[in-house]
């Protein structure tokens, strides 16, 4: 899973001379990949979101999960099945930046990983990869009402929905 001198970065661009700056060009800061994938723009929300659900699967608080498992994951977790769906949910993480097609929003890596998760259990050997780790993807009960038309109600409190 190691993306270093894969992805475009201004870092990285910079370095071989293909452009004047190695600056992010929405916040100025040093354009690594490691930035574009936890530190900028929506994708802190985002990794702060994956962030959760992997603490939720290794029982243990956010901020001791690093923003380096991005890139090299390596950390070895005991079963195999909640390593394999950490490893699961960091591909994807990389998966979903990488195809720079779309606008990157919260909202749009939420259903990302709803559908390949949905791929991902359709397959007869779901269990045995990962068990039923991945169902920390699954909405509270808070979120019984999300569906795609009612996206914008996500986030509100229910004061004022």
């Amino acid at each position: 899973m190691v993306i270093h001198d894969f992805t475009p970065t201004n870092d990285r661009l910079a370095a071989i001379n293909l452009t004047e700056t190695n600056r992010c060009g929405t916040c100025e800061a040093i354009d690594t990949t490691q930035h574009g994938l936890t530190q900028c723009g929506e994708s802190k929300l985002i990794w702060n979101w994956t962030r959760a659900r992997i603490a939720a699967i290794t029982r243990t608080n956010p901020f001791y999960v690093p923003e380096t498992w991005t890139l090299r994951p390596d950390f070895l977790i005991w079963p195999s099945q909640r390593h394999k769906a950490i490893m699961w949910m960091l591909a994807h993480l990389v998966d979903y930046h990488m195809q720079g097609q779309r606008r990157i929003s919260l909202l749009g890596y939420i259903d990302f990983m709803r559908r390949s998760r949905w791929k991902a259990d359709s397959r007869p050997t779901r269990c045995t990869a990962v068990g039923n780790y991945r169902s920390i993807l699954d909405p509270p009960s808070s979120w019984t009402t999300y569906t795609p038309q009612a996206r914008h109600t996500l986030g509100r409190p229910p004061w004022k929905s």
